[in-house]
Protein backbone atom coordinates (compact mmCIF):
# COMPACT_ATOMS: atom_id res chain seq x y z
CA UNK A 1 0.00 0.00 0.00
CA UNK A 2 1.40 3.71 -0.62
CA UNK A 3 2.14 5.67 1.80
CA UNK A 4 0.49 9.12 2.19
CA UNK A 5 2.10 12.64 3.17
CA UNK A 6 -0.26 12.81 6.68
CA UNK A 7 1.82 16.39 6.88
CA UNK A 8 -0.30 17.80 4.11
CA UNK A 9 -3.57 19.29 3.58
CA UNK A 10 -6.23 16.42 2.33
CA UNK A 11 -8.36 16.70 -0.64
CA UNK A 12 -12.11 16.34 -0.51
CA UNK A 13 -12.22 13.38 -3.11
CA UNK A 14 -15.98 12.13 -2.09
CA UNK A 15 -19.13 13.64 -0.67
CA UNK A 16 -22.56 12.48 -0.40
CA UNK A 17 -25.95 14.45 0.74
CA UNK A 18 -28.01 12.54 3.08
CA UNK A 19 -31.75 14.09 2.14
CA UNK A 20 -35.29 12.68 3.71
CA UNK A 21 -38.24 13.75 1.19
CA UNK A 22 -41.78 13.51 2.39
CA UNK A 23 -44.49 13.15 0.11
CA UNK A 24 -45.22 16.49 -0.48
CA UNK A 25 -42.16 17.58 -2.01
CA UNK A 26 -40.63 19.13 0.72
CA UNK A 27 -36.40 17.99 1.68
CA UNK A 28 -35.12 17.58 4.86
CA UNK A 29 -31.34 17.40 5.54
CA UNK A 30 -30.42 13.74 7.75
CA UNK A 31 -28.03 15.02 10.40
CA UNK A 32 -24.74 12.71 10.95
CA UNK A 33 -23.45 12.94 15.16
CA UNK A 34 -21.84 9.05 15.15
CA UNK A 35 -18.02 8.76 13.87
CA UNK A 36 -18.38 6.16 11.13
CA UNK A 37 -15.94 3.21 11.07
CA UNK A 38 -13.30 2.42 8.06
CA UNK A 39 -13.61 -0.76 7.51
CA UNK A 40 -9.75 -1.48 6.01
CA UNK A 41 -9.80 -2.53 2.81
CA UNK A 42 -13.37 -2.52 2.56
CA UNK A 43 -15.15 0.67 2.75
CA UNK A 44 -16.86 2.94 5.63
CA UNK A 45 -19.53 2.11 7.30
CA UNK A 46 -21.68 5.96 8.53
CA UNK A 47 -25.02 5.63 10.32
CA UNK A 48 -27.40 8.49 10.30
CA UNK A 49 -29.84 10.76 12.53
CA UNK A 50 -32.51 8.81 10.95
CA UNK A 51 -31.28 5.46 11.88
CA UNK A 52 -30.18 4.42 8.40
CA UNK A 53 -26.50 2.36 8.46
CA UNK A 54 -25.05 2.51 5.03
CA UNK A 55 -21.79 0.63 4.10
CA UNK A 56 -20.14 2.71 1.25
CA UNK A 57 -17.31 1.92 -0.92
CA UNK A 58 -13.56 4.08 0.11
CA UNK A 59 -14.82 6.87 -2.45
CA UNK A 60 -18.47 7.35 -1.13
CA UNK A 61 -19.40 6.79 -4.68
CA UNK A 62 -21.42 3.67 -3.98
CA UNK A 63 -23.39 1.79 -1.72
CA UNK A 64 -23.13 -1.66 -0.86
CA UNK A 65 -26.31 -1.87 1.52
CA UNK A 66 -28.35 -0.15 3.76
CA UNK A 67 -30.27 -0.55 7.36
CA UNK A 68 -32.34 1.06 9.34
CA UNK A 69 -32.53 1.08 13.20
CA UNK A 70 -35.43 2.27 15.09
CA UNK A 71 -34.24 5.60 16.09
CA UNK A 72 -31.28 7.79 15.75
CA UNK A 73 -27.92 6.83 16.26
CA UNK A 74 -24.83 8.94 18.09
CA UNK A 75 -22.45 6.85 19.35
CA UNK A 76 -19.88 6.57 16.82
CA UNK A 77 -19.27 2.73 15.54
CA UNK A 78 -17.58 0.03 16.90
CA UNK A 79 -15.61 -2.37 14.65
CA UNK A 80 -15.07 -6.02 15.55
CA UNK A 81 -11.77 -6.36 13.49
CA UNK A 82 -11.25 -9.93 14.01
CA UNK A 83 -14.61 -11.28 12.77
CA UNK A 84 -15.65 -8.44 10.48
CA UNK A 85 -18.44 -6.96 12.03
CA UNK A 86 -19.50 -3.58 12.82
CA UNK A 87 -21.69 -2.85 15.66
CA UNK A 88 -24.10 0.06 16.06
CA UNK A 89 -25.78 1.35 19.06
CA UNK A 90 -29.04 3.74 18.38
CA UNK A 91 -30.52 6.00 21.13
CA UNK A 92 -33.10 3.81 21.93
CA UNK A 93 -30.69 1.48 23.81
CA UNK A 94 -31.29 -0.84 20.34
CA UNK A 95 -27.39 -2.47 19.98
CA UNK A 96 -27.13 -4.20 16.52
CA UNK A 97 -24.32 -5.96 14.92
CA UNK A 98 -23.58 -5.90 11.29
CA UNK A 99 -21.61 -8.42 9.16
CA UNK A 100 -19.56 -7.04 5.62
CA UNK A 101 -22.95 -8.27 3.40
CA UNK A 102 -25.57 -6.08 5.77
CA UNK A 103 -26.92 -9.07 7.53
CA UNK A 104 -27.97 -8.98 11.22
CA UNK A 105 -25.11 -11.17 13.46
CA UNK A 106 -27.17 -10.06 16.62
CA UNK A 107 -29.33 -7.21 18.06
CA UNK A 108 -29.95 -6.38 21.41
CA UNK A 109 -32.32 -4.23 23.49
CA UNK A 110 -30.64 -2.61 26.40
CA UNK A 111 -33.79 -0.91 27.51
CA UNK A 112 -31.73 2.31 28.07
CA UNK A 113 -30.92 5.26 25.93
CA UNK A 114 -27.21 4.91 24.36
CA UNK A 115 -25.21 8.10 23.32
CA UNK A 116 -21.92 7.12 24.44
CA UNK A 117 -19.32 5.18 22.30
CA UNK A 118 -19.13 1.67 23.71
CA UNK A 119 -15.78 0.18 24.30
CA UNK A 120 -14.40 -3.05 23.84
CA UNK A 121 -12.04 -4.13 26.23
CA UNK A 122 -9.21 -6.03 25.58
CA UNK A 123 -8.81 -10.24 26.43
CA UNK A 124 -11.93 -10.48 27.15
CA UNK A 125 -14.23 -10.05 24.43
CA UNK A 126 -16.86 -7.55 26.52
CA UNK A 127 -18.09 -4.83 24.65
CA UNK A 128 -18.92 -1.78 27.71
CA UNK A 129 -21.64 0.28 27.66
CA UNK A 130 -21.90 3.30 29.22
CA UNK A 131 -25.79 4.54 29.05
CA UNK A 132 -28.29 7.36 29.81
CA UNK A 133 -30.11 7.20 33.65
CA UNK A 134 -26.89 5.72 34.71
CA UNK A 135 -26.19 2.26 33.52
CA UNK A 136 -23.29 0.13 32.45
CA UNK A 137 -23.98 -2.51 30.77
CA UNK A 138 -21.69 -5.36 29.38
CA UNK A 139 -22.53 -7.14 26.13
CA UNK A 140 -20.53 -10.16 24.98
CA UNK A 141 -18.90 -9.53 21.63
CA UNK A 142 -19.43 -12.30 19.55
CA UNK A 143 -23.18 -12.97 20.88
CA UNK A 144 -24.57 -9.58 22.24
CA UNK A 145 -25.72 -11.56 25.01
CA UNK A 146 -26.14 -9.22 28.07
CA UNK A 147 -23.25 -10.02 30.83
CA UNK A 148 -24.42 -7.29 33.79
CA UNK A 149 -26.34 -4.08 33.58
CA UNK A 150 -25.51 -2.14 36.77
CA UNK A 151 -25.93 1.42 38.44
CA UNK A 152 -23.40 3.59 38.45
CA UNK A 153 -22.34 7.16 40.15
CA UNK A 154 -25.40 9.96 39.44
CA UNK A 155 -25.02 13.28 39.30
CA UNK A 156 -25.57 15.48 42.44
CA UNK A 157 -27.93 17.18 40.73
CA UNK A 158 -30.30 14.08 40.17
CA UNK A 159 -31.12 13.92 43.88
CA UNK A 160 -32.97 17.65 43.78
CA UNK A 161 -34.94 17.55 40.16
CA UNK A 162 -31.82 18.16 37.71
CA UNK A 163 -33.50 18.48 34.26
CA UNK A 164 -30.49 16.76 32.48
CA UNK A 165 -29.28 14.39 35.27
CA UNK A 166 -31.06 10.85 33.33
CA UNK A 167 -28.61 12.52 30.44
CA UNK A 168 -25.06 10.83 31.85
CA UNK A 169 -23.07 9.24 31.71
CA UNK A 170 -22.36 11.21 28.86
CA UNK A 171 -18.41 10.31 28.09
CA UNK A 172 -17.28 7.46 26.28
CA UNK A 173 -15.60 4.57 28.73
CA UNK A 174 -12.17 3.87 27.79
CA UNK A 175 -10.22 0.47 28.38
CA UNK A 176 -6.92 0.08 30.42
CA UNK A 177 -4.33 -2.09 29.51
CA UNK A 178 -5.46 -4.10 32.65
CA UNK A 179 -8.41 -5.30 30.77
CA UNK A 180 -10.90 -3.12 32.66
CA UNK A 181 -13.04 0.32 31.36
CA UNK A 182 -12.77 3.67 33.46
CA UNK A 183 -16.10 5.61 33.09
CA UNK A 184 -16.84 9.11 34.11
CA UNK A 185 -20.31 9.06 35.87
CA UNK A 186 -21.49 12.16 37.27
CA UNK A 187 -18.52 13.48 39.39
CA UNK A 188 -16.95 10.26 39.63
CA UNK A 189 -14.12 8.48 37.51
CA UNK A 190 -15.07 4.56 38.00
CA UNK A 191 -13.09 1.50 36.75
CA UNK A 192 -15.29 -1.67 36.31
CA UNK A 193 -13.61 -5.03 35.79
CA UNK A 194 -15.02 -7.44 32.48
CA UNK A 195 -17.69 -8.69 35.09
CA UNK A 196 -19.38 -5.53 35.84
CA UNK A 197 -17.41 -5.79 39.22
CA UNK A 198 -16.63 -1.93 41.17
CA UNK A 199 -12.83 -2.45 41.64
CA UNK A 200 -12.41 1.74 42.09
CA UNK A 201 -14.23 5.03 42.07
CA UNK A 202 -12.79 8.79 42.53
CA UNK A 203 -14.39 11.73 43.41
CA UNK A 204 -13.94 14.43 41.48
CA UNK A 205 -16.20 16.98 42.66
CA UNK A 206 -17.65 18.09 39.39
CA UNK A 207 -19.19 16.78 36.10
CA UNK A 208 -17.11 15.06 33.69
CA UNK A 209 -18.46 15.35 29.88
CA UNK A 210 -15.02 14.56 28.01
CA UNK A 211 -13.98 10.94 27.73
CA UNK A 212 -10.82 9.15 29.65
CA UNK A 213 -8.05 8.34 28.27
CA UNK A 214 -5.89 5.48 29.10
CA UNK A 215 -2.18 6.05 28.86
CA UNK A 216 -0.87 2.38 28.27
CA UNK A 217 3.06 3.08 28.64
CA UNK A 218 2.82 4.99 32.17
CA UNK A 219 -0.95 3.31 33.67
CA UNK A 220 -2.19 6.29 34.18
CA UNK A 221 -6.10 7.63 32.87
CA UNK A 222 -6.84 11.01 32.51
CA UNK A 223 -9.84 12.72 33.35
CA UNK A 224 -10.61 16.07 32.43
CA UNK A 225 -13.78 17.08 34.69
CA UNK A 226 -15.70 20.70 33.41
CA UNK A 227 -13.60 22.69 35.98
CA UNK A 228 -10.43 22.79 33.12
CA UNK A 229 -8.03 20.17 35.44
CA UNK A 230 -6.60 17.05 33.87
CA UNK A 231 -6.14 14.60 36.27
CA UNK A 232 -3.42 11.71 35.55
CA UNK A 233 -4.82 8.86 37.89
CA UNK A 234 -3.22 5.37 38.75
CA UNK A 235 -5.77 3.11 36.40
CA UNK A 236 -4.96 0.05 38.68
CA UNK A 237 -6.03 1.89 42.18
CA UNK A 238 -7.54 5.43 41.04
CA UNK A 239 -5.07 7.59 43.35
CA UNK A 240 -4.53 11.03 41.73
CA UNK A 241 -0.84 11.28 40.14
CA UNK A 242 -1.12 14.53 39.39
CA UNK A 243 -3.37 17.05 37.36
CA UNK A 244 -3.26 20.71 35.77
CA UNK A 245 -5.60 23.58 35.33
CA UNK A 246 -5.84 24.65 31.80
CA UNK A 247 -7.94 27.63 32.91
CA UNK A 248 -11.12 26.80 30.73
CA UNK A 249 -14.26 24.30 30.13
CA UNK A 250 -13.60 20.99 28.58
CA UNK A 251 -15.48 19.23 27.35
CA UNK A 252 -13.90 17.61 24.18
CA UNK A 253 -12.24 14.66 24.27
CA UNK A 254 -8.29 13.92 25.06
CA UNK A 255 -5.81 11.63 23.16
CA UNK A 256 -2.62 9.96 23.39
CA UNK A 257 0.17 9.82 21.02
CA UNK A 258 3.51 8.11 21.67
CA UNK A 259 3.91 9.61 25.21
CA UNK A 260 2.03 12.92 24.31
CA UNK A 261 -0.88 13.78 25.49
CA UNK A 262 -3.27 16.58 24.35
CA UNK A 263 -6.15 18.27 25.98
CA UNK A 264 -8.71 21.07 24.38
CA UNK A 265 -10.23 23.72 25.95
CA UNK A 266 -14.25 25.51 24.90
CA UNK A 267 -11.83 28.88 24.16
CA UNK A 268 -9.95 26.52 21.23
CA UNK A 269 -6.73 25.90 22.83
CA UNK A 270 -4.29 23.05 23.04
CA UNK A 271 -2.11 21.76 26.07
CA UNK A 272 -0.09 18.79 25.52
CA UNK A 273 1.34 16.79 28.26
CA UNK A 274 4.63 14.89 28.41
CA UNK A 275 2.87 11.09 29.44
CA UNK A 276 6.10 10.30 31.78
CA UNK A 277 6.55 13.53 33.34
CA UNK A 278 2.67 14.71 33.70
CA UNK A 279 4.14 17.59 33.07
CA UNK A 280 2.98 21.06 30.18
CA UNK A 281 5.08 19.84 27.08
CA UNK A 282 3.42 22.37 24.43
CA UNK A 283 0.45 24.79 23.65
CA UNK A 284 -1.25 25.97 20.56
CA UNK A 285 -3.40 28.63 20.54
CA UNK A 286 -6.18 26.52 18.36
CA UNK A 287 -6.80 23.57 17.16
CA UNK A 288 -8.83 21.97 20.06
CA UNK A 289 -11.83 19.45 18.98
CA UNK A 290 -15.23 20.53 19.20
CA UNK A 291 -17.71 20.52 21.52
CA UNK A 292 -18.44 16.53 22.68
CA UNK A 293 -15.95 15.69 19.64
CA UNK A 294 -12.52 13.81 20.01
CA UNK A 295 -9.10 14.42 18.98
CA UNK A 296 -7.96 12.07 16.38
CA UNK A 297 -4.60 10.66 16.01
CA UNK A 298 -3.15 10.20 12.71
CA UNK A 299 -1.24 7.23 11.27
CA UNK A 300 2.08 9.04 11.62
CA UNK A 301 1.23 9.68 15.15
CA UNK A 302 0.16 13.48 14.47
CA UNK A 303 -3.07 14.95 16.12
CA UNK A 304 -6.18 16.31 13.94
CA UNK A 305 -9.35 17.27 15.51
CA UNK A 306 -12.39 19.07 13.90
CA UNK A 307 -12.65 22.57 15.49
CA UNK A 308 -14.73 25.12 16.02
CA UNK A 309 -14.83 26.95 12.93
CA UNK A 310 -16.51 23.60 11.61
CA UNK A 311 -12.92 22.41 9.62
CA UNK A 312 -10.65 19.72 10.66
CA UNK A 313 -6.74 20.85 12.06
CA UNK A 314 -3.80 18.96 12.30
CA UNK A 315 -1.06 19.67 14.79
CA UNK A 316 2.71 18.26 15.14
CA UNK A 317 2.70 16.06 17.76
CA UNK A 318 6.59 17.16 18.97
CA UNK A 319 5.89 20.97 19.13
CA UNK A 320 1.93 21.69 18.40
CA UNK A 321 3.19 23.52 15.07
CA UNK A 322 0.55 23.70 12.75
CA UNK A 323 0.60 21.66 9.82
CA UNK A 324 -2.79 21.88 7.64
CA UNK A 325 -6.78 22.81 7.97
CA UNK A 326 -9.18 21.17 6.17
CA UNK A 327 -11.49 23.63 3.11
CA UNK A 328 -15.19 22.08 2.59
CA UNK A 329 -15.64 24.68 -0.24
CA UNK A 330 -16.52 23.41 -3.12
CA UNK A 331 -19.31 25.33 -5.15
CA UNK A 332 -22.21 23.51 -4.52
CA UNK A 333 -25.86 25.61 -4.28
CA UNK A 334 -27.46 25.55 -0.47
CA UNK A 335 -24.06 23.83 1.28
CA UNK A 336 -23.08 24.25 4.54
CA UNK A 337 -19.32 23.79 4.95
CA UNK A 338 -18.61 23.26 8.71
CA UNK A 339 -18.45 19.73 10.06
CA UNK A 340 -19.09 18.71 13.52
CA UNK A 341 -18.01 14.89 13.81
CA UNK A 342 -14.84 13.53 15.18
CA UNK A 343 -12.83 12.62 11.85
CA UNK A 344 -11.53 8.80 11.15
CA UNK A 345 -8.90 8.13 9.32
CA UNK A 346 -7.77 5.11 7.77
CA UNK A 347 -4.65 3.35 7.07
CA UNK A 348 -4.94 3.86 3.07
CA UNK A 349 -4.73 7.68 2.80
CA UNK A 350 -8.75 8.66 3.50
CA UNK A 351 -10.25 10.71 6.31
CA UNK A 352 -13.99 10.69 6.80
CA UNK A 353 -16.24 13.44 8.51
CA UNK A 354 -19.47 14.67 8.30
CA UNK A 355 -22.03 17.33 9.66
CA UNK A 356 -25.36 17.50 11.40
CA UNK A 357 -26.72 18.99 8.00
CA UNK A 358 -26.07 15.92 6.10
CA UNK A 359 -22.74 16.30 4.17
CA UNK A 360 -20.22 13.26 4.52
CA UNK A 361 -16.61 13.52 3.06
CA UNK A 362 -13.81 11.30 1.46
CA UNK A 363 -10.76 13.36 2.26
CA UNK A 364 -7.91 11.98 0.76
CA UNK A 365 -4.25 12.37 1.61
CA UNK A 366 -1.65 13.49 -1.18
CA UNK A 367 0.59 9.91 -1.79
CA UNK A 368 4.11 10.16 -0.88
CA UNK A 369 6.34 10.98 -3.79
CA UNK A 370 9.91 9.34 -4.28
CA UNK A 371 11.84 12.13 -2.97
CA UNK A 372 9.96 12.39 -0.29
CA UNK A 373 10.59 9.11 1.45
Amino acid sequence: MPTSCWEREPAVCGLDRLVHHDGAGHATAVPVSSSPAVVTGAGVVFAAGDGTVRFYDRELSKVFWRQRLDSPVYASLVVDAERRHVVVAATSGLVVCFDLRGSVVWSTETGVPVYATPTRLPGSDVLMIAAFTSRAIGLDLATGVILFDRAVPRPWHAEHGGSAAHRDPYASPVATANGTAVLACGEHALCLAPDGTELWRHDLGVAVKASPVAIHETGDVMMCPVDGRCVFMDSATGSERGHTRLGAKVIGSPAVSEGVVVAGTQHGTVTAFDADARAVRWTAPFGASREYTSFTVLPNGDFAATSTRGNIVALRRADGGFLWETTQVLGLVEHETAMDITPVVGPDGSMYCASYTGSIYHFRFQPTREEDQ
